[in-house]
């Protein structure tokens, strides 16, 4: 049974009232900004949760689309007892399934273990919440990360630098365009900040994925023009008999007051047993501007830009910009080929816990078949509450 939005937004709401009623009944449990509460000693957990709620127009050379739909309707589980810490995420809406469900252990301050379901480490973009990117979707870029995957990794933090990595194989669930069969293989990403004040931070990035697929194994790279409410614009189709890939991304961002601009660039390689070998890849370049003063705050544990917090009673608002572009041509189908976007987006902060989204999109796809060029414009918005 499909989900509406009106479901989602009553089951939202009476989650709310519920969790009220519970703090109110027992002194223990609390309901706040991080959704329900309990601690008790060296235990605590919390329920919390993602509502994204998106509307779109889109011209598609001519093909008008006028929709609306649940992007993401997610409850999410964390639990810590003393040095373990427990979480896992279910997804309601795109045909749902498990998102993070893992187990970590801190050895020390500086060094974590981690088994189970969750993000590979690669690319900045990839392992940043999507209740804190610049824009609606992650850019065009995105189809060449490894996302979700099932394995045994570790992260080490130190003064200015991060490490972590790990050994993946198939996600639980897919993800949107992103399949759940990835292959085998090790994902790594080494960040370096520099220059890490309260007013300005510089940060660098080094990313690799190897993946080896069994002979019966393939593999999909596709794109929507950063909507996802628009038709996929760009695809290499199904690439077979697949041996090996290796990806790498590089990654920067200089962050100065309420100033950010953010940059990545992405490469992936699939050498084939039968057939040609096919590089992919792709980058982006996005800037941001808090108009309010306020700037977007740095984690150096993860590498990655989380969203201002609102200083003024009415909010904070973000004026943001990208250009992107994913080169599939080597793939060599009618559909492949190029796609270039350029987006424009404004946020408004209603508080930490809530914001509206509006971007405008121009998607230009030159196609290996001339006639699927396309031209594709979009005015989206989202309703976003996480808690």
């Amino acid at each position: 049974m499909a989900i509406s939005v009106r479901d989602v937004v009553g089951a939202a709401m009476l989650c709310c009232a519920l969790g009220a009623g519970a703090a109110h009944a027992d002194e223990g449990l609390e309901a706040g900004a991080s959704g329900l509460s309990y601690e008790a000693g060296d235990f605590s957990i919390n329920l919390g949760g993602r509502l994204h709620l998106d509307a779109a127009q889109v011209d598609d050379t001519g093909v008008d689309i006028d929709d609306e739909a649940v992007r993401r309707a997610r409850l999410e589980l964390s639990v810590r007892y003393d040095d373990w810490r427990l979480r896992v995420d279910r997804e309601f809406s795109n045909g749902g399934g498990w998102r993070n469900v893992w187990l970590s252990y801190d050895v020390n301050d500086d060094l974590t273990i981690k088994a189970g379901n969750f993000i590979a480490p690669f690319s900045m973009e990839d392992v940043g919440s999507s209740n804190e990117t610049m824009f609606m979707e992650r850019s065009l870029v995105q189809a060449l990360a490894p996302g979700f995957g099932v394995g045994l990794g570790a992260s080490y933090e130190g003064r200015h630098f991060g490490l972590s990595g790990g050994y993946f194989t198939d996600a639980i669930d897919a993800e949107d365009n992103n399949p759940a069969e990835k292959g085998d293989g090790v994902s790594v990403r080494a960040t370096w900040s520099p220059i890490e004040r309260r007013q300005h931070t510089l940060h660098f990035g080094l990313g690799l994925d190897r993946r080896e697929f069994a002979s019966a194994d393939t593999r999909t790279i596709s794109s929507t023009p950063e909507a996802s409410l628009a038709p996929v614009a760009i695809t290499s189709g199904v690439l077979t008999n697949l041996d090996t890939s290796m990806s790498y991304n590089l990654e920067a961002a200089y962050s100065t007051g309420p100033f950010l601009v953010q940059a990545q660039f992405v490469s992936s390689n699939f050498e084939r047993s039968i057939g040609a070998d096919v590089t992919a890849d792709g980058y982006y370049v996005q800037a941001g501007w808090v108009l309010t003063g306020e700037q977007r705050r740095y984690g150096d544990a993860v590498g990655v830009f989380a969203g201002p917090r609102p200083e003024h009673a009415w909010g904070a608002l973000e004026l943001a910009g990208r250009v992107s572009s994913l080169d599939l041509s080597e793939a060599g189908v009618g559909a492949s080929g190029t796609a270039d976007d350029y987006t424009v987006g404004l946020n408004w902060y209603l508080g930490r816990n809530f914001r509206l989204m509006g971007n405008f999109v121009h998607s230009e796809v030159d196609a290996i078949n001339p006639a699927l060029d396309r031209d594709i414009d979009i005015v989206q918005a989202r309703a976003q509450l996480d808690f």
